[in-house]
């Protein structure tokens, strides 16, 4: 959702031509400052940044993306194993053309990596799992010719971090790229000739014809939220890494149906469910992810309409029902991370957050933006810092 000033807009934000009055109403009811989701010298990824807004510190706990999915999905990784992220994604005139394979539904997808995986997992020692949309996992299995640390160690580039690209000049590099890279190549001769790829051509939709693999790790040790907060809780979300990351914490994670992680995802059922949840537990996280992707896609218009999507019918609902629960509810909203419409990618720096509720006083502040959020002087560069004041009611306090 925060991203930097745009010559478009005036020199503005995304975040600061929107309108997101739910958002302004937290804002000027409670506390709005910076801080940094992503730590200083790690990658600027939604993994790094969305464990940095569950309350953890990644330096500590981060061992890759993929496992984390994979915990979602109920795969117990062995010591031998390291698990990788696969994207379906569409490869056109030699760049990195769509690293969604358009949205490609999860139906289609789940069919690709069923018949494709298949038929790879006769030649190399890797196993597929379907999951959402283009968001698919592979499980490579270390031999005596590639190491668990050899496939670790091996630089796989996210496929969302060169849309437009020459995609040769991004392949894997390291001690196991012959192996992963092979994977990828097989997949290039085998996704073009299954019955889904062929349709969606004729349909015109970018064509599905390649496995992207990155990401990968081995399983991470995650704290409990009952044994680090005390606190029992939910997490919804329609991305399988947000998912993943609860579960690792012991949260249930809560199934909405229509939850798509773009555009058309099931903003309503979403929310009503984490509002439920709060009469049977102490916390629920609610993660949407329109703004993320619509920056990926450069797409400035959709990104506007994502973020007041995400107020009217994320936010406001939220905040009426904290308004009515008198002094029992504290409410947080914030970015994991920027998505830089101008390079399509994620990247560092601080983003705005606001919350209010018990304990929280008002900063005075009538917007929620990243140029009102700097001038409070309230700034958090560690985000699980600040999450465990949010959580536990510790004191806040307001630092550069």
């Amino acid at each position: 959702m925060a991203d930097f000033p745009i010559p478009e807009l005036e020199g503005r934000t995304p975040l600061q031509v929107a309108q997101t009055p739910a958002m302004d109403e937290v804002a000027q009811r409670g506390m709005i400052g910076l801080f940094c989701p992503i730590p200083e010298g790690m990658p600027p990824g939604s993994d790094i940044g969305n464990l940095s807004l569950f309350g953890f510190d990644p330096r500590t706990c981060f061992t890759g993306r993929a496992p984390l999915e994979a915990a979602r999905q109920g795969i117990r990784l062995t010591s031998s194993q390291v698990a990788f992220r696969c994207n379906v994604v569409s490869l056109q005139e030699g760049k990195m053309y769509d690293f969604t394979a358009g949205h490609i539904p999860t139906e289609q997808a789940s069919l690709l990596i069923k018949d494709i995986g298949e038929q790879l997992e006769k030649e190399y020692p890797v196993r597929f799992y379907p999951g959402v949309s283009y968001r698919h996992l592979a499980v490579i299995e270390a031999d005596s010719t590639f190491s668990v640390e050899d496939l670790e160690q091996t630089n796989c580039t996210p496929p969302h971090d060169i849309t437009g690209q020459a995609w040769e000049d991004y392949l894997p590099e390291g001690s196991a790229k012959s192996l992963i890279q092979s994977v990828m190549f097989s997949s290039q001769k085998l996704l073009p000739q299954h019955p889904v790829s062929k349709e969606r051509v004729r349909q015109g939709k970018p064509e599905p014809n390649s496995f992207w693999l990155w990401g990968q790790g081995r399983t991470p040790r995650i704290q409990s939220y009952q044994e680090k907060f005390q606190l029992r809780g939910v997490v919804i979300s329609a991305v399988d890494l947000v998912k993943g990351i609860g579960i690792c914490a012991g949260l249930e994670s809560i199934e909405v149906p229509g939850a798509t992680g773009w555009i058309d995802t099931n903003y309503q059922g979403k929310i009503q469910t984490a509002l439920s949840a709060l009469s049977r537990v102490d916390f629920a996280l609610v993660h949407v992810e329109a703004p993320d992707e619509s920056a990926h896609q450069g797409d400035l218009k959709l990104k506007i309409k994502a973020i007041e999507d995400f107020d009217e019918k994320i936010v406001r609902p939220a905040l009426e029902f904290a308004k009515q629960s008198a002094d029992n509810i504290r409410l947080f909203v914030a970015p994991d991370h920027i998505t830089a419409l101008s390079t399509r990618t994620h990247a560092q720096g601080p983003v705005p957050f606001a919350m209010l509720g018990p304990g929280i006083e008002s900063s005075g502040i009538a917007e929620y933006h990243e140029a009102s959020a700097q001038k409070t002087g309230i700034f958090y560069p560690e985000a699980h810092e600040l999450i465990h004041h949010f959580l536990t009611g510790a004191p806040f306090y307001i630092g550069r």
